[in-house]
């Protein structure tokens, strides 16, 4: 089972750090597999992955992506999805993608996975590539340890 440790050490204690910016990850997301294969076999060019913060959201049922992802990704809406949100429900298109949660620097990959569908929102003045919800913690082990500012997630 692969694990992702993270202390979180900088020039304020780890515990301040989450508490203002959360649990990030390192993320790369990319188009699933079956359209690289197709858009390769029509001489079309791939779009290349994007990597950015991936925010853990315990609070998310469906994980999300930024809605600039889309349209650099050149992925179709496959599904409909209704969205509770603090404004009410809301209607949401899902997308497919290839998802991977990487190490810091070198980028290894802990967890690579293609979802059928991810709703698509304004992340990118967050400073956000993505939202990993439960859809994804679901088939995790993460602890959280807000006062000794460490995180570890296990896949």
């Amino acid at each position: 089972m692969p694990t992702l440790s993270i202390h979180f050490q900088a020039q304020v204690p780890g515990s301040v750090v989450l508490a203002k910016q959360g649990f990030q990850l390192a993320v790369e997301l990319s188009v699933p597999e079956q359209l690289e294969k197709l858009l390769i076999a029509e001489s079309k060019p791939v779009p290349a992955p994007l990597r950015g913060a991936g925010l853990v959201d315990t609070g998310a049922t469906f994980s999300m992506m930024d809605k600039e992802a889309v349209a650099h990704l050149c992925v179709s809406p496959v599904g409909v999805v209704t969205l509770g949100t603090a404004g009410g429900s809301t209607q949401s298109p899902l997308y497919p993608v290839r998802l991977a949660i990487t190490t810091p620097p070198p980028n290894q990959p802990l967890l690579r996975a293609e979802f059928a569908g991810i709703t698509a929102g304004p992340l990118k003045d967050c400073g956000l590539l993505c939202l990993i919800g439960r859809d994804i913690l679901s088939n995790a082990t993460m602890v959280y340890d807000g006062g000794g500012g460490h995180v570890s997630l296990s896949f």
